[in-house]
């Protein structure tokens, strides 16, 4: 029943169970539920939880403690919800209706039973899972008398980031939609869309500094989730970045020493798992570690055709990377660090080249004002420059007139310059010799030209 299609059946399930109520008669609803086959709630290979509405068909006595039960009208869930998940949606509503349920109440974990719940609590359990997964609100409301009347209690906004040991993360508060600035036609957007629908297993965003990538990284993100910042996560890689930081790691406990926790990645796995839409892991400066290292198994299972299928973690324990959770990193392709990364790992990554644009910088011009006769000089160098060196436009998006441009060349851009030409003293004079026609055109011959810094 896990893997079968979410909808309506028509053939009834035949059930063999023990422990079923006398109360517990021909018509009465039913929630299916997947538990385990120990009776204690460990793990299984499914996903412990409501997997389905029905109703009771027939109810046969076959020996002293079982019964033969068949359930139809079914409805089977797009996937199964967890116990947990009913006490996350809202914790008021799970204490105040459900915290005392069968099954979904608090330690009990009994399977292979029938265990009948209050009217109110069955109807609570469909309003509950009509808010976790909105797309079927309307089947369940038909299906469960009164759950479209049940109130469910909101669930408190969380108002500032929680720390936790060893994060270096940024959630985004889910206070209210995150509004992106790029259109939905957006053309590196429709790139993004294609590359997840072809099975990419993540989509890396490459480009020279300042052409926009952490800013199209977290657009995306708010474009793929609806600006539902809670299905966003933020992280920022460095070069003493590890696996512990980013999978699952030991972290202090004043009562036992240390315990073992989810990271990033499992953190959003779990997002994943509890939503139909895309959930989205922006990993930024991907290059500055050795991402093979930091993702260790995950490496292989985030490739599209592996989606879904359990693996075993450096702990042992099992895990598995949901379809919709959507991997987005940015790279800058000159970084030393790009030779190292592992040719497992750039081939399960798509890549997207985001380049200087210069309409981009006449825009950031027109926008602030800048007058033509600064603007046209700026343009110039700009376009000469790139034949010498990848420098983005987002350089310039704070440009208004020729102050302004002579203090981005002289805080930023000859610094670059002389960076990325230490070895090139010839190199190095051209570009110098570009800026000085820049500078001389933007004040006039006859005018004193911004000093270079020495």
């Amino acid at each position: 029943m896990a893997q079968v299609p979410p909808g309506n059946y028509d053939d009834l399930i035949e059930l063999t169970c023990a422990q079923v109520p006398k109360d517990f008669t021909e018509g009465s609803p039913v929630w299916v539920w997947l538990g385990s086959d120990n009776n204690k709630g460990q793990p299984t290979t499914w996903n412990q939880g409501i997997c389905g509405v029905g109703v009771c068909y027939g109810k046969e006595n076959v020996s002293d403690k079982l019964y033969e039960i068949s359930i139809g009208d079914v409805y089977i869930l797009p996937r199964t919800v967890e116990k947990a998940e009913l006490l996350q949606a809202s914790p008021e509503t799970y204490a105040t209706s459900l915290s005392e349920a069968a099954i979904v109440g608090l330690n009990n974990y009994s399977s292979q039973v029938v265990q009948l719940l209050s009217r109110d609590e069955f109807a609570t359990i469909g309003a509950v899972i009509a808010t976790l997964i909105p797309d079927i609100q309307q089947d369940l409301y038909d299906r469960v008398e009164g759950a479209a009347e049940v109130e469910i209690v909101p669930r408190l906004p969380i108002e500032k980031d929680i720390e936790k040991p060893g994060a270096t993360s940024t959630v985004i508060s889910p206070a209210k939609p995150l509004i992106p600035e790029i259109d939905d036609d957006d053309e590196v957007l429709q790139d993004v869309r294609h590359h997840i629908a072809d099975g990419a297993g993540g989509v890396l965003l490459v480009g020279p500094p300042g052409t926009g990538k952490s800013y199209y990284a977290r657009q995306v993100a708010i474009r793929l989730t609806g600006g539902d910042g809670t299905r966003i996560r933020e992280v920022q890689f460095h070069p003493s970045y590890q696996y512990e930081d980013f999978v699952e790691g030991l972290v202090p406990d004043a009562e036992i020493g240390f315990r073992l926790v989810d990271k990033h990645l499992l953190e959003m796995v779990i997002v994943a798992k509890r939503t139909e839409g895309p959930v989205v892991l922006v990993i930024d400066e991907f290059s500055r570690t050795d991402p093979a290292r930091v993702l260790g198994e995950a490496m292989t299972y985030m490739e599209g055709t592996l989606r879904g299928v359990d693996f075993h973690l450096r702990s042992g324990r099992k895990a598995r990377i949901p379809a919709n959770l959507i991997f987005l990193a940015t790279m800058n392709p000159e970084d030393r660090s790009v030779d190292e990364i592992d040719d497992a790992m750039d081939r399960r990554w798509t890549k997207i080249t985001l380049s200087p644009d210069p309409a981009r910088v006449r825009f950031f011009l027109d926008r602030n004002g800048a007058s033509p006769e600064v603007i046209t000089p700026i343009m110039d160098f700009f376009m000469e420059l790139q034949k010498h060196m990848a420098i983005g436009h987002a350089f310039f998006k704070n440009v208004h007139d020729a102050d302004s441009m002579r203090r981005l060349w002289n805080s930023q851009l000859h610094y670059a310059a002389r960076k990325k030409f230490r070895f090139s003293p010839d190199e190095l004079r051209e570009v110098e010799a570009l800026w000085t026609e820049c500078d001389e055109s933007m004040v006039g011959p006859d005018a004193p030209a911004g000093q270079m810094p020495g």
